[in-house]
């Protein structure tokens, strides 16, 4: 008995030096954890000073963007203004020297009529449909005919599986594929017919404004056909004369000057005449005779070609 009671007691004191060993492999643990909490509260630490790091390197870069933005405003009003000067000191040498002065503002009375027939033809041509509403209207046609298409298709199919139904034995394999396609179908056919139904309006009266343009352009045909001659034309002659004027080294007027410069640019030349014969154009179709100012005041009102063509010379010109 005593026997039992001494292993008994060993094997609990076993145990306990177990659970003992086990309590300091835990305490042990446990302080890591600790430590590992303490690292990680640094870590948070760093990465919020480097988040309010970065946040002051955002702040600075955004103040040395306005600054860098506002320099280079500066520099380039400055670079007009010296710019303007060189041009009015250009301008000073060459009638010193005996220049001739460039004649770009006395307009022949048959420029006159090219510019009428040439405006004209632009009013005539406005009041067409642009590409864009001429296929806005196609689709909404071709959506119709589609629907159409889709209906008539599946109606064939009932009409067919209907015949089969009604010849062929219920036990057979064509019978089974019949009701199938029957069924299928006739729902697809009153889809499309019920969206056909919704497409008809819209595509009539897309057909409607298509034939009524159609019919426009046919009878208008003639005028916008001589309103694109007298453009060209006009635009012809006026690139001549100012071409003219370049080669023989003429004192451009002071309105051409400050909008474009006294010479051609050495790049991007055929752009630069371009603009410059628009420009023309624009004072000679609507009578244009400010000195001063290219364009001449904006439009008080909204006059469709003028305006529109005042607004994208002004852009235009603001790139020279």
């Amino acid at each position: 008995m005593s026997d039992d009671y001494s292993y008994q007691v060993r094997s609990l004191e076993t145990r306990t030096g177990g659970m003992e060993y086990e309590l300091h492999s835990l305490r042990s643990k446990l302080g890591e954890v600790e430590d590992l909490d303490y690292e990680l509260r640094d870590i948070r630490g760093d990465i919020r000073s480097l988040e309010d790091d970065l946040s002051t390197v955002r702040n600075d870069l955004t103040e040395l963007d306005d600054d860098v933005r506002d320099h280079i405003q500066d520099t380039d009003q400055s670079l007009k203004r010296l710019t303007g000067r060189i041009q009015a000191l250009e301008a000073h040498l060459l009638a010193a020297g005996g220049a001739p002065l460039a004649d770009l503002d006395t307009i022949d009375p048959e420029w006159m009529k090219l510019a009428r027939t040439a405006n004209h033809g632009w009013h005539v041509r406005s009041r067409l449909l642009h590409r864009h509403q001429r296929e806005a209207h196609r689709l909404k046609a071709r959506e119709y005919e589609g629907a159409i298409a889709e209906r008539d298709e599946h109606r064939d199919t009932v009409v067919e599986a209907a015949g089969i139904l009604a010849t062929q034995p219920r036990t057979s394999r064509e019978f089974k594929q019949a009701v199938m396609d029957f069924g299928m179908s006739r729902t697809l056919a009153e889809s499309h017919d019920q969206r056909a139904r919704q497409l008809a309006g819209p595509a009539q009266a897309a057909q409607a404004a298509l034939a009524q343009d159609d019919t426009l352009r046919h009878a208008k045909a003639s005028l916008i056909e001589q309103g694109d001659k007298a453009e060209r034309k006009l635009n012809w002659l006026l690139r001549s004369r100012l071409a003219d004027a370049i080669r023989d080294r003429a004192l451009l007027p002071m309105w051409f000057v400050t909008m474009l410069g006294p010479v051609p640019p050495a790049h991007k030349t055929q752009e630069w005449m371009d603009l410059a014969t628009h420009v023309l154009a624009y004072r000679v179709t609507y009578g244009i005779t400010d000195q001063v100012v290219a364009l001449g005041p904006a439009p008080d009102e909204y006059v469709p070609r003028r305006t529109e063509w005042y607004r994208e010379l002004t852009k235009d010109l603001r790139r020279w």
